[in-house]
């Protein structure tokens, strides 16, 4: 019981308002409308001795049992009522906590061997076990560009607070978003090589400069992409593309495939839901989610649009400079 009191300490000074200290005063002001009632009977119409010994003596006694009687009862459900959502809430809260804890030291303990594939991979290029080609130069480069992001995303985690992982404050700063798309697709490149899915990219500006945060960006891209990779067939066609105008800058990535239903387009940005027709693809339906949640941190609008059986692209407009209060257009 003392736990659960503490438990509850804990949501009520989270909420900054007592919900006992609420109920407890609202019955208080319940409680003064019959009693100023009665007061009003009896002074300004009977005597009290009248009141209660006369022919409808009775009934008003009964009345006022009845009253006390609901009054206190109404009391004792509520109470209950507001014991059970703060026990609940205790509880999830409790869950939560375990959870995050849990994710905190995995992601903790994964930068002890990340940083041992990295040295690994160092050495390997420096030659310490022997003379190194140009195109294990260029794997091992990939390599070590993805042990840098995943430390990146380690340490943003290890730097959260209870705000969220995504929805964390964002760290501004002027990018080149040709470099960042150019980047991510090279280094999935080899996973479509591998697939044998033809990736390209174009960039139609000569300014991509963008105001924003870069790893959140970064990770949204590679998201992207990694989405088109997952969903495309061997032999199949993934084209990127970087567009924009005076105001926005727009990301498309478009790939063949099975596409999407159009009743189903409304769920693919929700949180681990997967696509019936998608069942045998490998994933977490977080990937997209975690995109729009960076888009929508930057002002941005995500947009996909799919033709069944064909093909599906996605695209995100920013606007330029995240430091006003221009949108992106959509």
């Amino acid at each position: 019981m003392t736990k659960t009191r503490n438990d509850y300490n804990v949501i009520i000074s989270e909420l900054g308002i007592s919900p006992f200290h609420m109920m407890r005063s609202a019955f208080a002001l319940i409680g003064i409308i019959p009693l100023l009632v009665l007061f009003y009977v009896i002074i300004g119409k009977n005597f009290l001795y009248d009141l209660f010994v006369g022919s409808n003596g009775f009934i008003v006694g009964f009345a006022i049992f009845i009253s006390i009687v609901g009054f206190l009862y109404a009391y004792k459900v509520i109470d209950n009522m507001v014991n059970k959502l703060l026990s609940y809430s205790a509880e999830r809260k409790r869950s939560d906590d375990e959870k995050t804890e849990l994710i905190l030291t995995v992601t903790h303990d994964l930068k002890t061997p990340l940083t041992v594939i990295k040295t690994g991979i160092g050495n390997m290029l420096d030659g310490i076990g022997g003379a190194v080609s140009k195109v294990h130069t260029g794997i091992g480069k990939l390599c070590l560009d993805a042990v840098d992001r995943i430390n990146e995303f380690i340490n943003e985690f290890l730097n959260i607070s209870d705000r969220g992982f995504i929805r964390t404050n964002l760290r501004r700063e002027l990018i080149d978003l040709n470099h960042i798309v150019k980047n991510e697709v090279s280094g999935i490149s080899s996973l479509a090589k591998k697939n044998n899915q033809n990736l390209r990219y174009k960039t139609r500006i000569s300014d991509s400069s963008l105001w924003a945060d870069r790893p959140k960006i970064s990770r949204a891209v590679m998201n992207l992409l990694s989405n088109a990779v997952k969903y495309t067939p061997p032999g199949g066609k993934i084209n990127v593309a970087l567009s924009g105008d005076e105001y926005t800058l727009k990301i498309a990535v478009m790939n063949t495939g099975p596409g999407i239903l159009p009743d189903e387009l409304g769920k693919i940005f929700t949180k681990y839901e997967r696509l019936k027709e998608h069942y045998g693809v490998e994933g977490t339906g977080l990937g997209l989610s975690i995109v729009k949640d960076i888009v929508d941190l930057h002002k941005g609008h995500l947009g996909v649009k799919s033709e069944p059986g064909k093909e599906t692209e996605f695209e995100i407009v920013l606007p330029k400079d995240l430091r006003t209060e221009n949108r992106a257009r959509r």
